[in-house]
């Protein structure tokens, strides 16, 4: 079984300087993984299997393009980035290769917090930034339909689940279908598994629920692998991963 020694994480970072002689200044962020969240993972993986990818924006983030630099963590836990950055906070993002594991977490990304993506360099190699793993990285992605676990018998009418998406950038899709017309429900991440339900598509007059709710709706995964959602109709659905 490996096992992960919980030191530190530090990703070393080249700029140029501003001075006449045009030096080279080295800047230092300096993270510290932290997986007290996690710690049933603590033999599951070592540094090697941590990657680690730096983007310039938001969106590129959300759509994993235009990497500023990309690598993996070495066995001491470290990776140095040389590329020409510029002296400014950028959206790091360190997962696992298998993405159970990750810094990602449902927040406002606009938020300068230690636990999110966004980074300031530091001239310093004495501070650190924490970062939280959590294994939420798992939700991330296309879920087919399986089954009912359990049925909200004041609601007979239901619609046919075809399959829910769930996206990087805190948002979810249910696709689905009643009476031949393709609905899209769409909802807004809140964390630790709750949704909120902001619209349907293309109308929620003729969608066979006559009372849903748009908040406290509720998804897990659990052991088996599979996804439990409780929805806006009382419902808990099951889906498993594409």
């Amino acid at each position: 079984m490996k096992k992960i020694i919980f030191t530190c994480l530090s990703i070393v970072c080249l700029f140029s300087c501003s001075s006449n002689d045009a030096e080279e200044q080295l800047n230092v962020i300096n993270i510290q993984l932290d997986l007290s969240q996690v710690d049933e993972y603590s033999n599951a993986y070592d540094y090697t299997d941590f990657k680690v990818a730096v983007y310039d924006s938001k969106e590129d983030y959300f759509n994993e393009a235009n990497t500023m630099f990309s690598g993996n963590v070495d066995a001491s836990g470290k990776i140095s980035i040389s590329e020409d950055l510029e002296d400014k906070s950028y959206y790091v993002d360190i997962y696992t290769e298998d993405k159970v594991l990750s810094n990602w977490e449902v927040m406002d990304i606009d938020v300068d917090a230690s636990n999110v993506i966004k980074f300031s360099p530091t001239s310093t190699n004495e501070s650190y930034s924490t970062v939280y793993m959590t294994d939420n990285r798992r939700f991330v992605g296309n879920w087919s339909f399986l089954s009912y676990e359990n049925i909200n018998n004041d609601n007979e009418e239901r619609t046919h689940k075809v399959f829910l998406s769930i996206n990087k950038e805190y948002t979810a899709t249910s696709y689905e279908t009643y009476e031949g017309v393709a609905y899209q429900l769409h909802f807004k991440l809140l964390g630790n598994g709750h949704m909120e339900l902001v619209a349907i598509e293309p109308s929620p007059d003729n969608y066979p629920v006559s009372q849903s709710s748009t908040q406290n709706l509720v998804m897990q995964i659990e052991q088996d692998g599979l996804l439990y959602f409780t929805n806006y109709s009382g419902n808990e659905a099951v889906y498993i991963r594409n």
